[in-house]
């Protein structure tokens, strides 16, 4: 049975968000709007250093290994945030240690496993092949191990309190170190080709993982160290599996346009304006996803206590927080836009009109983007497949045949559509069942 609520220690939330508290989530928007920041300087440096064909084989390796990462990690990394604050709450170290460690293995086996898969896929297409696109993605797809156990860290710091340093190294750290990695192959003289800046990538991500692992371990409380490790390998494999496969359908949505385009029209530069107008359009779902790394933990936590009214409020503070994040990104994107791309070059100014359309269906995403957490966090994680595979379903359709009549544009609307559809419908799922269980339980 649950203790009364006025016997916890633990902060109620009003003291939480009304006594500086809220600043974390402010300061993790913060660190989003830095992270985008840096990687948008590296992109422009690429778009104007790497030729037309290796920046789009440096965009299609990047989204490959998108979606491998979604997939290598099993969705452990988002039910961390479902069971760790619950494990803590209860001081139940054994199981806490437990899934630290079958996480970890499990995440490297898989990680490892796709990476050759991938090679054994794309060795027959390599053989009589002068060009190294295939190469690009064959060479950061070896470091997807690093990446999903990074992935996978993050969240852990982020559970166990760790939100601002976890994100800091990240979401800054990352793309810092991609950044002077990629200024150093000049100083060298290395040539700057896809598969030169493919590894200078991956070699990011290696100082992210030696940085995330330090912090974890000093963000994880010493019982749990000291806790003999008690497994649910089961149990977790199937709470995760929701996770796995939203998250993995929603990175197969937003990566599907470049890679749809690639195959669609092979020598044409659609493909380098696309994954621009994708970068700048969906910033603000990083910058969603990165507060929802504040939001989620406490979701949990108010959830295991039952505390409707803590719920309540945490919902509205996170509307009206993303809400006026949400509003400022769309029309900076649709003042400044055309702008913002001829920082890349006047040839991407052409993307502003598939610019709009991605920050449309972004925003959208961004807003209800604890939706599915929610009904997941609620084990209804049927409804969250369904609506999602049907989005997925309606995103391919939509991106392969608008894409072949609209190029660029046709992919915007296949993303913005299935998007918008998408978290509508699972915020209209939430709110039916939130309004029903108050109005049951009180």
């Amino acid at each position: 049975m649950n203790k009364p609520l006025k016997d916890r220690t633990y902060p109620l939330i009003l003291d939480y968000l009304l006594h500086g508290h809220s600043l974390r989530a402010l300061s993790l928007s913060l660190l989003a709007v830095g992270n985008f920041f840096l990687f948008y300087v590296a992109s422009i440096a690429l778009a104007r250093k790497l030729s037309v064909s290796d920046f789009d084989d440096y965009n299609v390796a990047l989204s490959i290994v998108t979606v491998l990462g979604a997939l290598s990690t099993l969705g452990l990394e988002k039910y961390a945030l479902r069971c760790l604050p619950v494990y803590q709450e209860r001081e139940d170290w054994s199981h806490a240690h437990g899934f630290w460690r079958f996480s970890l293995r499990t995440i490297m086996l898989v990680s490892v496993g796709l990476v050759l898969l991938l090679t054994l896929a794309l060795s027959g297409a390599l053989t009589g092949q002068s060009d190294d696109s295939h190469l690009a993605v064959v060479l950061l797809t070896a470091f997807l191990p690093i990446i999903a156990v990074v992935l996978f860290l993050v969240e852990v710091a982020t559970a166990h309190g760790a939100q601002i340093q976890a994100v800091v190294i990240y979401r800054f750290m990352v793309p810092a170190s991609f950044f002077v990695l990629i200024h150093l192959l000049g100083l060298f003289d290395i040539p700057h080709t896809a598969m030169s800046v493919a590894i200078t990538y991956g070699l990011a991500w290696v100082l992210a993982l030696i940085a995330l692992y330090h912090l974890v371990r000093h963000a994880i409380p010493p019982g749990c160290w000291r806790a003999r490790p008690a497994y649910l390998s089961g149990k977790w494999l199937r709470r995760g599996m929701p996770f796995l496969l939203n998250s993995w359908m929603l990175s197969v949505i937003a990566s599907s346009g470049v890679i749809i385009l690639e195959l669609l029209f092979t020598s044409s530069s659609v493909v380098g304006v696309y994954a621009v107008a994708a970068q700048t359009g969906t910033f603000i779902v990083l910058l969603a996803n990165t507060t929802n790394r504040f939001y989620l933990p406490l979701m949990s936590i108010y959830m295991e206590r039952r505390d409707k009214p803590a719920m309540r409020h945490l919902s509205t503070h996170r509307f009206v927080v993303l809400g006026g994040l949400t509003l400022l990104f769309f029309g900076g994107v649709v003042i400044f836009g055309r702008e913002i791309l001829g920082w890349f070059g006047n040839d991407f100014r052409e993307g502003y009109e598939v610019l709009c359309i991605l920050a449309a269906g972004a925003s959208v995403n961004a807003l209800f983007s604890d939706s599915p957490y929610y009904l997941q966090f609620i084990k209804r994680q049927r409804g969250v497949f369904i609506t999602t595979a049907l989005a997925l379903l309606l995103n391919l359709t939509l991106t392969v045949l608008l894409g072949f009549w609209f190029q660029g544009v046709g992919a915007a609307l296949g993303y913005a559509l299935s998007m918008s559809l998408l978290f509508l419908t699972q915020r209209l799922l939430a709110a039916y069942h939130l309004k029903r269980y108050w109005l049951t339980h009180g």
